[in-house]
């Protein structure tokens, strides 16, 4: 068998995680909100980032099933009705925009009160979006800030990691 230098062996671990760190990230979405919660009284609307917003038009307290309407620049891009747990996503051009879940009705003299919880909202790339500029900013904050922050880690790339533990063996047998 042909001897490989350590050095030559290194060199090719640290090419290998470079290339797969950046392919692992490119085609992240960029997080606009990361699981927090929102509450909408029925009949109003909670307005989100980049022009969405989310109507409550309908809650049935029989059937605890709510029918929301989600609106780009007040037009209306999406309904759904939903129970307890279930989710309304909202995708534009294979990208997923929107993941909301229906957590759970209130209801009380002045109304009902409907809880989504988690609520994720991506970045839309049709629209501008600048996540530092203070008057754009949303309400709500974000409620897991190091989730929105993830696969910045190149260690903790699963692919790296599989690549890293096929190599292993070959190391220690050419020592």
């Amino acid at each position: 068998m042909k001897d490989i230098s350590y050095s030559k062996i290194f060199y090719y671990i640290i090419l290998c995680s470079i290339l797969l760190c950046g392919v692992g990230t490119a085609g992240d979405s960029e997080v606009i909100l990361n699981g927090t919660s929102v509450y909408v009284k029925a009949g109003d609307t909670f307005d989100f980032e980049q022009d969405y917003s989310l109507h409550v038009k309908y809650v049935n307290p029989e059937s605890e099933r709510v029918w929301v309407s989600l609106s780009l620049n007040g037009e209306s891009v999406a309904d759904s009705i939903l129970g307890r747990d279930e989710v309304f996503t909202y995708s534009s051009n294979s990208s997923p925009i929107f993941n909301i879940t229906m957590d759970r009705i209130y209801y009380g003299s002045s109304g009902e009160l409907v809880t989504f919880e988690p609520v994720y909202q991506y970045v839309d790339q049709r629209y501008p979006y600048n996540p530092d500029d203070e008057t754009l900013q949303n309400k709500v904050p974000n409620t897991s800030e190091n989730e929105s922050q993830r696969q910045g880690v190149p260690f903790l790339n699963p692919t790296l990691l599989v690549i890293f533990a096929l190599l292993l063996p070959y190391v220690y047998e050419h020592r």
